[in-house]
Formats: C-alpha cells, structure tokens, sequence
C-alpha cells in the first residue's frame, strides 16, 4: 500500500512554499521598494506567501526591475516565482519565458534550473509525462555542471517520479543523499532553498521508509524533524510529521493509534488543503476495525473533493473499491454503479499518467529487472477494466431482469385475483346428495371397497365440508378417518381417487376457499393480518398459510386483499 505519493507530496510542497520563509527575519523592513536587493525581494515574496497576501504585484516589479537592470540570472528567479502563483495558462508561459531567459544566459547551471522548474510545474499540474521529460532534459544540462545545490534538487524530483511507481528502495537512496546534503547547508541565499528540500526530503524518506515496512527507522527521523521544527519556530509543519506518524501506525495495524494521530494531525493543520491522505487512511483505519459505516463517511468526503478536478491520487482507488463492495452489500444498485463508474474514471487517467512515466525511468535509469514489473501493471489496469465493465454490464442485466420479472408478477397476480372474484367457489359445491342417488349404478374405482363403503364415505365428507368441520386445526387423517368409522388408508384413497388430491392439499384446500369467500363477503377481514386469517382457517401458523395460498391461487394472500381493498374503494367512487 503506497502511503504518500506525489498528490500529497505536491500539496506538502505548496505549504511549504508559502509557509516556510514566514519564520525568516527580513532585513528589508523599513526600506522602499526600489531600495530592496535582489535577494531582499526574494524575501519578501516569501513573506507575503507566507500570510496568504496576494504577491503577485510584488513578483511584477521582480520581472522589471531584473529587465531593467538586466539580470538574466534575477529575471530567471522571478519567471520561476511567477509560475508558481498564477493560473496554468499564464504559469506555462511564465515556466517557458524562465526557459528562454536561461538558455540566453548560455550558463548550463541556470538553463537545468528553469528546465527543472518546468518539470516540477508540471507536476503539479499532474501532466507527469511532461514533467519527466522537462527533469531528465535538466539533469542532461548538469552533465558538465559542477552545481551540487542544482543537482541534488534534480535528484529530489527523481525521488519523487520513483515514489510515484512504488519504486521505494531506488527512491530511498536518492532521498538519503538529498537529507545529507541539504542538512549540512543551511546558508540561504538568492534562488536556494536548502532548508526547504531539507525538510522535503526528510518527509519522503519518512514515507518511504512506511513503504518499505522499515518504520522503525523512522524514529530517529521523527527526532530530527521535531528538533528542526523547535529549533526553527516553524510549528505549522508540525502536523505534517504527525500526519506521517498515523501512516506509520496503519503500516503497523495498529488502527487505534492510527486514528488518533490522523486526527490530531488534521486538528492541527492551519491551511485550507483537503489533505486526502489522512481522510483515506482514517476510513481505512475504520475498515479494519470493523467500522465500515465510519469508513464509508471517510471515503464518500474523499470522493467529493475527487471529483472537483478528477485528478485524485491512484493510492486512493481501494476508497472507491470498499465503496463499491460497501453499497452492493446494501443492495443500493445507484451508488455501486455511480463508485464503479468513477473507478473506470480514476483507472483510465491512472493508466494515462502512470505507464508512460514507469516505461520512461527505466528506460532512462534502470535494468530490465523492471519489465516485468511494468507489463503486471498493465496488465492489472486491463483485467480491472474489463472486470469493472463487466459488473456494469451484469448490473444492468440483473436490474433489467428483475424490472421484467417483477412487472410480469405483478400481472400474473392480478389476473389470478380477477380470476378468483369472478369465479364462483365451485370446489366447496362437492357432490350433492341427489347426485349420488341418481347413479345408483356406481362402479368402485378402488380394489377392496365396496360401492356402498365409497358412496358412505362421501356423504360422510360432504356433511365434513357443509359443516365447515375442516376449520378445527386438530383435524387429522386419522381422527377423520375414525369419526367417518374408517380406516386412514381407506379415506386417503376414496380422496386421491374422487377428489383428486392428497388428504393434505384436500384439507387446506376447503380452508383456503373458505378464508377467500369470507374476504369477499365479510370485508372487515381485510384489515386483519396473515396470521389472524390463518387461524381462523384452521392453520397452525402464517407461514403454512401464506405457502398453501400462493400453491392454490397462484398469488400471494397480502396481494390479495391489497387488491380487494383497492376494488372495493374504486367500486365505492
């Protein structure tokens, strides 16, 4: 599991950018605009980022007064602070003019700055592709540069394109170099910044480390990182290092711990970001534990800032997979396929900005060791495709089919039911007395009994049905067989052979028509339940007589007399 990519690490590095010179003490104050050196400038740029003050008329008079003086060097500085704090277009164009100003210069040292710039503009405008181009072209520039402030900053963002592909342990190396070098020098002065990737590449190593499930070596980091901040007064990145911790804690399974240091990071941050990561981890944290209706807050205020500008952060695609596995559980077919819709969307731009950058920094830095690797991930990325193509697909079937079959029942039922009112109960109309005399000829049908046995046990039957004797739910084949002065055998046969059913259905059958007659006639039985019906019919329980309603009219007794309900009022208009 990826803890810290390059969303989160691009967020940390806005905060930075603005926050981080706002502890530095400006020489400046007091002095006129046009009296501020270069580097004075650069300063108080920083601190008007710092408090949120809008620094791009400050950044213009930079521009100028570097035209005016004309400092290709100081020019190159203020294009690349003007990228930073304006909209893409202008930004681009900004990054492009800082291009232009340095390959001027002929100075290979400040044409790889503005190409690396470029590069880390673009990056955070998630165009990686782009990006990776613009750091290596800059990398190719330092060749024949002996600048080691440039080039550990290069290798920084190379740090971060490897951490972008999981490749932990190559980013490792880079990044424990860059912790090295830029803690031995703390000088500051114009277009360094060596406290700032300082603590940049502290902060990765940390995730790194996360990754690599080596937590234990970031103690000591922990260490450094909270002595740098007291020494320093910058306590605003304290929750950052926090933040870190909690990652650390989920890394461990430790969910508890997790969960309280995610939440006093995120109670600490003073910032307007979303910060994705502790969100994602908090929800996860929830998951493990069980929680999953907490989870799910986390994931779902994930989501609404995923689609603000849909370039979320891969490591956050198992949020949309619980997402979905969450609301299929519930049944909720709207949100499963609104969350396996937005995972289409979130793998196709995966595989758009991931794959060209994994084929790239091999091609450009590693072994064939790396191939296998980059076809998995492809391959990954199709089969998740076609798989969440496919449970859209089936969904849609599945919700089709049950549409169909549900209007077809609710057809089928109502024609039985205007079947059964318009019909009379010609089942409990048995065999008349009169009948019986009049065919005086009657020819046994059962081997072993005689015709005036068959004959008296249907009359005996008959006075059964006109009695309404069949509502005693103590009623047996055996106690009927012996109140009839018969044996069970016997009255099971007469009734399998003359009235063409087994003693069971014969039983319920004269409840069931019973029960529907009296609906009919007697209304205010309507407004008693299942189970009052089923006693007054004879049944032992609701559910025997639900199972033995559908198996007789072919539809369930609730929908029968919702619908006698529904024709009595319209019959009442």
């Amino acid at each position: 599991m990826k803890t810290k990519t390059n969303n989160y690490l691009i967020i940390k590095n806005l905060f930075f950018v603005v926050l981080f010179f706002s502890q530095i003490s400006i020489n400046a104050q007091g002095k006129k605009l046009e009296d501020l050196s270069f580097l004075e400038l650069e300063h108080k740029i920083d601190s008007l980022n710092s408090s949120n003050q809008n620094v791009l008329p400050l950044i213009k008079y930079y521009i100028k007064k570097s035209k005016k003086e004309n400092n290709f060097q100081a020019l190159l500085y203020a294009y690349r602070y003007a990228s930073k704090v304006t909209p893409f277009n202008v930004g681009y164009k900004y990054a492009d003019s800082a291009i232009i100003i340095g390959k001027k210069t002929h100075n290979d040292e400040l044409i790889s700055d503005a190409l690396l710039n470029k590069g880390v503009f673009l990056m955070d405008h998630f165009h990686y592709e782009s990006a990776l181009n613009y750091i290596l072209k800059a990398k190719n520039y330092l060749n024949n540069v002996k600048n080691d402030y440039i080039n550990h900053k290069t290798l920084y963002y190379i740090a971060q394109n490897r951490i972008l592909l999981g490749q932990y342990h190559e980013a490792k190396k880079d990044l424990l170099e860059c912790v090295f070098f830029f803690r031995k020098n703390e000088n500051y002065k114009l277009g360094y910044d060596y406290e700032i990737y300082y603590i940049y590449s502290l902060m990765s190593l940390i995730d790194c480390n996360t990754n690599l499930n080596k937590s234990f070596e970031n103690i000591e980091l922990y260490k450094e990182a909270y002595v740098f901040i007291n020494k320093n007064n910058v306590k605003h990145l304290t929750p950052y290092f926090i933040s870190c911790e909690g990652s650390d804690a989920y890394t461990l399974k430790n969910y508890n711990l997790a969960i309280k240091k995610l939440n006093h990071a995120l109670s600490l941050y003073n910032d307007n970001f979303p910060h994705f990561t502790d969100i994602f981890y908090l929800g996860m944290s929830y998951w493990k534990l069980g929680n999953k209706k907490e989870a799910v807050k986390y994931f779902e205020k994930l989501d609404k800032e995923y689609y603000k500008d849909k370039n979320q952060n891969p490591k956050f695609r198992p949020a949309y997979e619980l997402l979905i596995e969450y609301y299929a559980y519930k049944n909720n077919t709207d949100k499963q396929l609104e969350y396996i819709n937005k995972l289409m969307s979130l793998d196709k731009f995966y595989e758009k900005n991931y794959k060209y950058l994994f084929s790239k920094i091999h091609k450009e830095y590693d072994t064939k060791k790396l191939i296998d690797e980059k076809n998995s991930i492809e391959t990954n990325l199709k089969v998740h495709q076609y798989l969440t193509l496919f449970i859209i697909i089936l969904s849609i079937l599945i919700i089709s089919f049950s549409t169909y079959k549900y209007f077809q029942i609710q057809r089928r039922y109502k024609e039985r039911f205007e079947q059964i009112i318009s019909q009379k109960n010609t089942e409990i109309e048995k065999i008349s007395d009169t009948n019986v005399e009049e065919d005086k000829t009657l020819t046994p049908k059962i081997a072993g009994l005689s015709e005036s046995t068959i004959t008296y046990i249907l009359e005996q039957l008959d006075i059964f049905e006109k009695e309404q004797q069949f509502l005693d739910y103590k009623i047996t084949q055996k106690l009927l067989s012996e109140k009839l002065g018969t044996n069970p055998t016997y009255l099971s046969k007469i009734i399998n052979v003359y009235k063409e059913k087994n003693f069971s259905n014969y039983l319920n059958d004269l409840r069931l028509e019973y029960i529907v007659e009296l609906l009919k006639i007697e209304h205010k039985y309507l407004n008693k339940d299942i189970k009052e019906l089923a006693n007054i019919a004879g049944f032992t329980n609701a559910e025997a007589f639900s199972d033995n309603f559908q198996r007789k009219f072919e539809i369930k007794p609730s929908y029968f007399i919702k619908m006698m309900k529904e024709n009595i009022k319209t019959s009442s208009l």
